[in-house]
């Protein structure tokens, strides 16, 4: 496993005030009661995937409506970036950073966005498009002549580089045809509690023979009789559907398993994507029974120490805890530590961390009956 990002600075993100997380290691367990911010932290790992572009702000953005898509509507693109702020946000700002381990050196890392709330005036083609975008139904001569918006300037740094971009954003802005950042900086990914439900990931999977056989592994702690990942076509459609090979059930559509097997498939996807970088994993435990946690932890933590990953995980499962926990093996490691347990309290003012090592918190668990949640 590797360490690419050695600590993190949160000053204003979201409900985040002035959160400093140190000492970051190979594999990073985020915990704490509801709402006092762990998506948050990983949302903010995610600002510095590519800080210098305008466009990673607003995927960062979108992250939570696409998840709450699935079971509301969806909110415009200026609506979840105003929710990145802090709230009430008179003077709107976003200040992270981090030290980065980066081709063997360390080096700072900084996304901060700073501006202003005001009325922008509308161009012909955003006056029309508030046209489309509105729930009600406008006369031509009826169109909107200006918007709520934000005005200011995204600054980051990377690579010991600073860059500087304008921002004019408002409710009515097209998020199409902007500059799209190519991850070169860090090699990020997020996997959210939802993502399984979404997407299905099998004809990655099977392009690459030997993450295959992986994957296959992986799955068969829930059915040994599953053989193989196949994509057939439809006979009627015609179009490619994704396949489990049973040997006595036959072949069935993965449709057709449980959310427990997607979930796996994704895990393991994820991490193929992100060899040599970075996984963020929020509500590791989803989906998959309490049975299969051991045996699921350490195949994550093992495939990530062999691609060379640094992972971010947060759980609110005591029992998806511990078995992490279970994964050192501290009894035989006498020495060595891959897991570092960041605890978060959120206060009125700010939110709280406490960072302790996984030996650390595992013994106290053991003989105080620890309750590493708060």
């Amino acid at each position: 496993m590797a360490i690419y990002i050695e600590n993190l600075h949160i000053h204003t993100f979201r409900g985040i005030r002035d959160l400093t997380a140190e000492h970051l290691n190979h594999i990073n367990l985020i915990v704490g009661d509801n709402n006092c911010g762990k998506t948050s932290v990983l949302e903010a790992l995610l600002m510095l995937r590519d800080p210098a572009v305008f466009s990673n702000v607003l995927r960062v953005a979108r992250l939570r409506d696409q998840d709450n898509s699935l079971f509301t509507g969806k909110a415009s693109a200026y609506e979840n970036f105003y929710n990145l702020f802090p709230q009430p946000s008179k003077e709107p700002l976003i200040q992270i950073s981090a030290l980065v381990q980066s081709f063997r050196r360390e080096e700072a890392a900084e996304c901060t966005i700073n501006g202003e709330w005001t009325r922008i005036l509308l161009d012909s083609s955003d006056a029309l498009r508030s046209v489309r975008v509105s729930s009600s139904y406008k006369k031509m001569f009826d169109l909107p002549s200006e918007a709520e918006g934000f005005v200011g300037v995204l600054t980051a740094v990377e690579g010991g580089r600073r860059a500087e971009e304008r921002i004019t954003f408002h409710e009515y802005s097209d998020i199409t045809g902007r500059k799209v950042g190519n991850y070169e900086y860090l090699n990020m990914l997020y996997l959210s509690p939802v993502d399984h439900m979404k997407n299905t990931v099998i004809n990655r999977i099977v392009k690459d023979p030997t993450y295959k056989d992986i994957c296959l592994h992986v799955i068969q702690i829930f059915d040994p009789e599953i053989t193989d990942l196949l994509i057939l076509k439809n006979e009627r459609t015609n179009r490619p559907v994704e396949y489990i090979k049973h040997s006595r059930l036959g072949i069935m559509p993965v449709s057709t398993y449980g959310d427990g097997i997607k979930r796996v498939l994704m895990l393991a996807n994820a991490i193929a994507r992100t060899a040599g970088g970075i996984l963020l994993i929020d509500e590791v435990e989803t989906a998959i029974h309490a049975q299969y946690y051991n045996d699921i932890f350490r195949f994550l933590v093992k495939a990530c120490r062999q691609f060379g990953i640094q992972l971010f995980i947060t759980t609110h499962s005591i029992e998806a805890f511990d078995s992490l926990l279970s994964t050192q093996d501290y009894e035989d490691q006498q020495e060595q530590d891959d897991i570092t347990v960041l605890t978060l309290k959120k206060t009125h003012e700010q939110t709280l961390i406490r960072n302790m090592s996984g030996r650390e918190v595992s013994r106290n668990r053991e003989a105080f009956d620890f309750e590493v949640r708060i």
